[in-house]
């Protein structure tokens, strides 16, 4: 049987899209929530399912991906009013996690990402007594989309 590792500031977490059906909630209204003006322009209805093309910006390989995602991750999450000061810090994790197209962020990569707080107070939030918005430890390379 494998030790029980507490997390600490080292570990990856990701957001676990399987919590959003078990908690009735819509990962879909939740990005949509996330968009930038320009972006919700493009997609009108978080429920409309797009998917378009991207090109890996490291290995040039081209996927199909999740407009919404491809959006987050391409434009409004890299813009400056992505996560702003006055961002509730779980929303600025569950951003950055976004943006990041939820590949896992250790508590010291989102306290660079989103200037906010310390890795530690990241970390105490991640493991409070209530999962936000889904983010759990990361198991392996965590789940893409």
């Amino acid at each position: 049987m494998a030790p029980i590792v507490r997390p600490d500031i080292h570990t990856p977490f990701h957001i676990d899209f399987g919590w959003f059906e078990q908690n009735g909630r819509d990962l879909r209204e939740e990005m949509y929530d996330a968009l930038c003006e320009e972006c919700r322009a493009l997609y009108p209805s978080p429920a409309e399912k797009r998917l378009v093309d991207r090109v890996d910006p490291e290995t040039a390989q081209v996927m199909r991906v999740d407009a919404l995602w491809e959006c987050l991750a391409d434009h409004c999450g890299q813009k400056p009013g992505f996560i702003t000061p006055a961002t509730p810090l779980t929303t600025a994790i569950f951003r950055a996690l976004l943006a990041n197209e939820n590949r896992p962020l250790t508590p010291e990569q989102l306290h660079r990402r989103i200037g906010k707080s310390n890795p530690n107070s990241i970390l105490r939030v991640l493991m409070g007594a209530q999962i936000e918005n889904g983010i759990v430890p990361a198991e392996g390379d965590g789940k893409q989309v």
